[in-house]
C-alpha cells in the first residue's frame, strides 16, 4: 500500500511539472504572437477607443441643397484673393456654394468680366441673366464703376420690376447710379466726393471691420424676403431688421443736401 501511494505521488509531481512547463510555454507563445502582431505592418487593429470616437463625427451641416441662388459679386477690396477666399469659406459654411448645391453663386470682378486683358462691370448683366439660375437675390461687395449700368439693363429686362432684392454693400460705383438700381445701399462711414463717385485709387483698401458679419446677416435677410422691398420709408425698418444692433443714418448728397431714401451709412 505504501508503495502504491509513492507511485501516485511521483505521477502527480511529474504531471504538475509538465503542466507548469506547458503553461510557461503557452504564455511565451502568446507573447510572441502579440509581439509579432505589434510588429507586423500588415496587421489591422479593429478595436475603437471610445476616446477617439468624437474625432470621426462631423459637425452638422448648416445649409440645405436648394435650387435658389444669391449672386454675390466680389468687387473692389473684396476681390483680394486672401479676403475673397476667407469670405467664400464663411459663405460655404453658412449657406453652401452653387458648386455644392448651395445658395451662393459667386462672381468676381474683373476676372469673370474680361474681354482680352480688361474687365468691364457692365457685362455683369450677362451673369444676372444666366438662364439656369433661379435668383432670389443679389449682393454687391465693393461694386466697381459702371456696375449700375449692368443693373439698369437688368431692370429693363424686367420692365423695372426686378423680382428679387439687390443690395450693395460698400459700393465704389457712381452714387446716384447705384442708388437708382439697388434696393438698399450700405456704406461704411465714408461718403462719396462731390463727383458722386469714389475712385478706386482713393479708397483705403480696407473693408469694414464687421464686413463678414454684415454680409452673412444680409444674405440671411434676403432669404426672408418675398421679392424686392418697396422703395419707401419702410426701407429704414428693413435696415434695422437686416443689421440689427448696428447704428446708421441716411446718406445725404453733398451737392444738393437731399437725403437718400435707400442709401444708409453705418455710424
Amino acid at each position: 500500500m505504501k508503495r502504491k501511494h509513492t507511485a501516485i505521488r511521483r505521477f502527480l509531481t511529474k504531471t504538475g511539472v509538465a503542466v507548469c512547463i506547458l503553461a510557461v510555454f503557452s504564455a511565451g507563445f502568446t507573447g510572441c504572437k502579440k509581439n509579432q502582431k505589434d510588429n507586423d505592418p500588415n496587421s489591422v487593429d479593429l478595436t475603437l477607443n471610445q476616446a477617439d470616437s468624437p474625432a470621426i463625427q462631423s459637425a452638422p451641416q448648416k445649409w440645405h441643397v436648394t435650387n435658389k441662388r444669391v449672386m454675390v459679386l466680389f468687387g473692389y477690396d473684396f476681390n483680394n484673393p486672401e479676403i475673397k477666399e476667407s469670405l467664400l469659406s464663411l459663405l460655404r459654411e453658412n449657406f453652401g456654394l452653387d458648386e455644392d448645391g448651395g445658395l451662393i453663386y459667386p462672381v468676381t470682378y474683373p476676372e469673370d468680366f474680361k474681354h482680352g486683358v480688361k474687365g468691364y462691370a457692365s457685362d455683369f448683366t450677362a451673369a444676372l441673366q444666366t438662364e439656369e439660375l433661379d435668383l432670389c437675390g443679389v449682393v454687391l461687395l465693393g461694386a466697381p464703376e459702371n456696375t449700375h449700368i449692368a443693373l439698369a439693363r437688368n431692370q429693363d429686362k424686367w420692365e423695372q420690376e426686378v423680382p428679387y432684392p439687390v443690395i450693395a454693400l460698400f459700393p465704389q460705383d457712381d452714387v446716384l447710379g447705384i442708388e437708382s438700381t439697388c434696393d438698399i445701399v450700405v456704406d461704411k462711414g465714408q461718403t462719396a466726393g462731390l463727383t458722386g463717385e469714389i475712385a478706386p485709387e482713393e479708397t483705403d483698401g480696407q473693408i469694414h471691420q464687421n464686413a463678414p458679419e454684415i454680409i452673412v446677416e444680409t444674405i440671411k435677410y434676403i432669404q426672408l424676403l418675398d421679392g424686392a422691398p418697396e422703395r419707401s420709408k419702410a426701407l429704414q425698418k428693413h435696415m434695422q431688421q437686416m443689421l440689427e444692433g448696428y447704428q446708421f443714418h441716411h446718406y445725404t448728397d453733398p451737392e444738393t443736401g437731399l437725403m437718400s431714401i435707400n442709401h444708409f451709412v453705418l455710424n
